[in-house]
Parts: C-alpha cells; structure tokens; sequence
C-alpha cells in the first residue's frame, strides 16, 4: 500500500517537469498549458512524500512546485508601464457562430486601437469589416476551405502587394506605415496542442515570419500559454516579445482559465495589457499598448 501511494505521489512532480520538454516532444506544451495547477498538486504531493520518510525526494518536489509555481503567479502580477503609450493592439477571437457583431464593432470604436487582429473570422463577420472601413483603410480577410478563418485592420495605410495570406495555417500579415516607419502586422490562430497538430503548423509557418524584414506587431488565439515552447519558438523568429503582464483569456472546458490570447511587439518595447469583455465569444479580448520605434 506504501509503494502504491508513493508511485502515485510521484506522478505529478513528473508531469510538472514533462511541462517543460516542449522542445523535446509537443507533449510538454500541452502539459505546460496545465504548469499552474500541476505545481499546486506536485506541492502537495510532495508534503506526502515527505510524510510517507522519502524525504529527500518530498523537499525536491516541493522546492520544483514552488519555483514553478511562483514563477507564473509573479508573471500575473509583474510591473506595467503607467503614463500614455503611442500605440494600441485591439485583439479577439470572434467565434465562428457569432451572428451579430454589433457589440464588437461598438467596442472597437470606443478602444479605437491602432491595430486590430481577429480569428475564427466567418462571411457572416462581414458587417464588422465594413463598419470599420472610414477609420481602419487597410484591412484583409484571410479564410480557409471552411469559410473560416483571420482578419487585420489598420489606420495606417498598407505597403503595395506586402499581404500574405496562408489559408488553412492560421497566419495572415500586412505592412502598414507608421510614424515609425513600416511595422508588419499579423494575426495568428494556432490549432490546439498535442495530440493536435499545433507543433506541425508553427513549423510550416515559422519560416514566413522569419522572412518579415523590420519590426513586427502581432496578435493572436495561440491556444498555448506564455511560457510553453511554442511562444518562444514565434518570438524568436519575428523578433518579438508578450506585451505586459499575463491574463487569462479562456475558460478550458468550463473549469480552467488559461492565457492563451497574446499580443507581441518588438523586443524591448514594453508595453502593458488588460482584458476586455466576452461580447458573445468565448474569448476575452486583448487590449495592448506599447511604444514602436526606439525600444531599448
């Protein structure tokens, strides 16, 4: 009975550290979804051990749970820039079977963001474009073979015959021109994790952002945390970093909340983030703010 429940004690200390092999197999990303609560658990199991004279093994579990642990609440509560910044990110899964965008384009006009970055964009979201079209000239709509799919919007003007659109992979991006200069802005939508195929996509897409010369903005349904493999292999390739603090965007299954939505912005360029209301998705929304140009 005492090795029955010391195997058991183990399992989640395990599976906190499998969170972290994202670069090893996707199965670590999809772990690291759930790194929060596994490190609660691993805690307590590690009290157990301790209880049960493995202590040695109970003081490492505890000591891994709290480091994991600690290190995502800090990045819930980490230090935001106060005080005006030039730019504003307005980004938002829609829903496929949103009908009437009204509260969206209402919310939209009240932000009045810069940029704009959406997914699980459909035909019946039309209407949200066209309200949009006197204060956001540059759009473009990206949709797949099942009429779903991403859009963008910006103030700014577009770079003559700069769009790429990759219908079926989630990845459409413009270069507008900014007071900055021209800045690329995408919008992404990532297939859930392992036994998904999130890992296979980011592969195909990688080598498209790499190939975005200058600074890059994006915003996106990642379906994938901060801290998982699969953030570090996007930001690395569009040189980027999150925006501010992390927020829980969905609610995984009507239990979990996760942050999954994102906004990125050159290296160096801080910036701060606060969630906005569900307006008939099942995703908050995401509004960014954050400097271009000379970042650190």
């Amino acid at each position: 009975m005492k090795k029955a429940a010391v195997c058991i004690l183990f399992v989640p200390p395990i599976l906190l550290v499998a969170s972290a092999g994202g670069a090893v197999h996707p199965l670590g990303d999809s772990l690291a979804v759930f790194r929060l609560y596994l490190g609660f658990i691993s805690l307590i199991c590690g009290g157990g051990l301790f209880l049960l004279n493995w202590r040695r093994s109970g003081l490492g579990a505890a000591v891994m749970a709290v480091a994991a642990s600690g290190t995502i609440l800090w990045s819930y509560d980490a230090p935001q820039p106060d005080g005006d910044l030039p730019y504003t990110h307005y980004q938002k899964n829609l829903l496929y079977v949103l009908y009437d965008p009204a509260e969206i384009i209402a919310d939209i006009k009240q932000q009045s963001p810069d940029f704009i970055t959406l997914q699980e964009m459909t035909p019946r979201s039309d209407g949200l474009m066209v309200a949009l079209e006197d204060d956001y000239p540059t759009q473009s709509v990206c949709l797949g073979e099942d009429d779903r799919g991403i859009a963008l919007a910006s103030r700014f003007d577009m770079v003559p015959d700069s769009r790429v659109c990759m219908p079926g992979h989630g990845l459409l991006a413009v270069q507008v021109v900014t007071p900055e200069g021209p800045v690329w802005l995408v919008t992404l939508h990532l297939r859930w994790p392992f036994p998904l195929e999130q890992a296979e996509q980011v592969t195909r897409i990688l080598p498209v952002l790499e190939k975005l010369t200058g600074p890059v903005v994006l915003g996106g349904d990642f379906n994938m945390v901060p801290w998982s493999y699969t953030m570090t292999r996007i930001e690395t390739a569009t040189r980027t970093q999150r925006v501010g603090r992390t927020v829980d965007t969905f609610l995984v299954e009507g239990h979990v909340m996760v942050p999954i939505d994102h906004v990125l912005a050159p290296k160096g360029c801080e910036g701060r983030v606060s969630t906005l209301d569900l307006l008939g998705s099942d995703h908050h929304g995401v509004l960014a703010h954050y400097p271009l140009g000379a970042c650190p």
